[in-house]
């Protein structure tokens, strides 16, 4: 009987090429998968290259996931950039690189081995979104088209000394007092301030961060502007 070797060697080759497709179609599944994992980077990938405009000059609202703030001046034609915390009102001068292809920020602080990487993910130019280097998606108010040098406001510790005065000036147990402030997520510069004594809330005030002026818990207009002098 005459023996066809063509036949052993044609399934043996089909059998082969079956296995290669099933592993080749896995390895692209599972790579489409990873891409897809994390969905900031999965939005971005929505938006043409190029397409996302830069964060204009001027005074932003930086507001973290966890409900705290800072103040985030950025100015094109240097390049500088700076982060402020409001609860001091204290802020480095640093730099920053940016590639629009991407909108991805290298935000270099200055006097420090510190980078920040910021990739904005929406902008629209009253608001903005961006992811940092740890994933976390801060949302940015934009303030004023004013410099570092020309934006003044009360810091926190000066409002919370400020407030303190204040109700030192009505009652007479403000030694006790326990004041704290925080800034409203909004991006309108409104610090609420929360007083508490022996751990109740006996009053609280909602003021403009740059005038210290705003009402109280009662609806009652306050200027806390008044006790500047004193709380220094």
């Amino acid at each position: 009987m005459k023996i066809d070797f063509l036949k052993p060697i044609a399934i043996i080759l089909v059998i082969l090429f079956c296995a290669a497709a099933t592993i080749t179609g896995f390895a692209v599944s599972a790579a489409t998968h990873s891409n897809v994992a994390f969905s900031p980077a999965a939005k971005t990938n929505c938006v043409d290259e190029g397409s996302m405009p830069a964060l204009k000059d001027g005074v932003w609202q930086a507001v973290y996931e966890d409900g705290s703030s800072m103040y985030f001046f950025i100015r094109d034609k240097d390049h500088s950039f700076s982060l402020i915390n409001p609860d001091k009102g204290i802020g480095l001068p640093s730099t920053y690189a940016y590639n629009d292809k991407i909108g991805m920020y290298k935000l270099q602080v200055a006097c420090a081995d510190n980078e920040k990487d910021w990739r904005v993910i929406d902008n629209n130019g009253s608001t903005a979104v961006v992811s940092d280097e740890n994933r976390e998606l801060i949302t940015l108010h934009y303030v004023s088209d004013e410099t570092f040098e020309s934006f003044n406001f009360y810091s926190y510790e000066e409002l919370r000394e400020m407030a303190k005065a204040y109700y030192a000036a009505q009652h007479d147990n403000a030694d006790r007092l326990v004041v704290s402030a925080k800034l409203n997520t909004d991006g309108k510069g409104l610090v609420v301030i929360a007083a508490q004594l022996d751990g109740e809330q006996v009053a609280s005030y909602s003021v403009n961060i740059r005038t210290g002026i705003g009402t109280d818990n009662l609806g009652e207009t306050v200027d806390l502007s008044a006790f500047a002098a004193q709380s220094t």
